[in-house]
Order: structure tokens, then C-alpha cells, then sequence
């Protein structure tokens, strides 16, 4: 049997029916696509341990500085995330950029084709927090309005409830972004970041 894109049925060259008809598996083949993200914020705020806790489960508090970017991939299955209903088999590819602002050149190239990005503060320094904004704008000046998350790291350290959450929510009403309390060491919203972002870049995705 031959399976050729379309409806009904037809007639080969030889005269034998061909069924135009796709089988059911290949219709609910997860529709697969790739994402550039960006993870941005100040030195230290812990953008690689976030990665490294959601790719490997591991938290090293051992401080190294990130030297330009480095990429890491993550395949995430996001089921029912097509606009027609089929699961989504997205390849995240995580850029993690470097902290230091004075390399801005280098940012605006590594930031070139990305289509969202997660941008970290650290809790326990309120400088980090009121910096997320500068983030913002050198990424989405190069990018455009592609989405964000902020994510307040270190949440181990800090009783959330406690935290002056006023820059946050400001900062997450003047972008429209959400944000989460994360924490690297202990792990608590790290995969919960990382999907709620998944979901929300595909969204943006149109089928063709």
C-alpha cells in the first residue's frame, strides 16, 4: 500500500487503488520544532546552575565564570501543545550568556536568532533584580518581542514571603511576563521554569 498526503482514494498508473490517506500514527506524529533560548542576568545569579540542576539534576556551589556562552540541548515532549492538537517534541537549545555587561558586543551577537529568554536575578542582591530590566531591553533591542520569563533565584536563602516583591512585579507588568521563585541548589520550580517556558514558546509556533 502506498501512502500519499491527501484524502479518499485514487488510481495508480497501473490501475490500483492507492489509499491517499494518512495512517493514524502518522498523523499523531509529534510535530517537532527547535528553540534558541537565551538565559540572561547578572554574574553569579546562578543561570548555569538552573541548567545544570534541569538537564543533570546536579548543584555544584562551586562559582565559575561563564567565559561568552555556552550551549546546552534539552528534548521536552509538551503533549497537546500543537495548534491541531498533536503533542509537541521541542528541542530547547539553552544559551547561557555571560554575566559581565561590559561584553554588550558579544551579548548582541550571541543573542541573534533567539526566540524567548529567561532572565535570572538573584534573590538575596536586590541590585540583580533591578538589573533584569537592563537585560531585558539589550536582548528584546536585538531580538524583538519575543517572550520572557524573570526567574528569582536562591530562594533557599530568603523567606519568599517576606521579599519585597514590588520591582519583581512591576518589572512583570510592564513586559507582560510571568516570574517564579526558583532555587538551583534545592532544585524547588526549576523543571516547573523550564515548561512553563516550553509551553509558552509554543504558542508562538504556527503550523504550517
Amino acid at each position: 500500500m502506498l501512502w500519499v498526503k491527501g484524502h479518499g482514494r485514487s488510481m495508480s498508473p497501473d490501475g490500483a487503488v492507492v489509499s491517499t490517506e494518512f495512517p493514524s500514527d502518522v498523523k499523531r506524529r509529534p510535530k517537532e520544532v527547535i528553540k534558541k533560548l537565551c538565559l540572561l542576568g547578572d554574574p553569579a545569579v546562578g543561570k548555569t546552575s538552573l541548567i545544570k540542576k534541569f538537564i543533570y539534576n546536579v548543584f555544584d556551589d562551586k562559582y565559575i565564570t561563564t567565559i561568552g556562552t555556552k550551549v546546552t540541548k534539552k528534548e521536552m515532549l509538551l503533549p497537546g501543545a500543537s495548534s491541531d492538537g498533536r503533542d509537541m517534541l521541542m528541542t530547547m537549545l539553552m544559551w547561557d550568556i555571560l554575566g559581565q555587561r561590559e561584553h554588550s558586543r558579544l551579548h548582541a551577537m550571541f543573542y541573534q536568532g533567539a526566540e524567548g529568554a529567561m532572565v535570572v536575578c538573584d534573590i538575596t542582591r536586590m541590585d540583580t533584580v533591578r538589573n533584569m530590566r537592563v537585560w531585558v531591553e539589550s536582548f528584546r533591542a536585538v531580538v524583538g518581542q519575543v517572550p520572557i520569563i524573570f526567574l528569582l533565584n536562591k530562594m533557599d536563602l530568603l523567606d519568599t514571603e517576606t521579599f519585597d516583591k514590588s520591582e519583581i512585579e512591576r518589572l512583570s507588568k510592564e513586559y507582560k511576563a510571568q516570574y517564579l521563585f526558583t532555587s538551583a541548589k534545592k532544585g524547588d520550580n526549576v523543571d516547573l521554569a523550564f515548561q512553563t517556558f516550553a509551553n509558552q514558546l509554543a504558542k508562538t509556533i504556527r503550523d504550517d
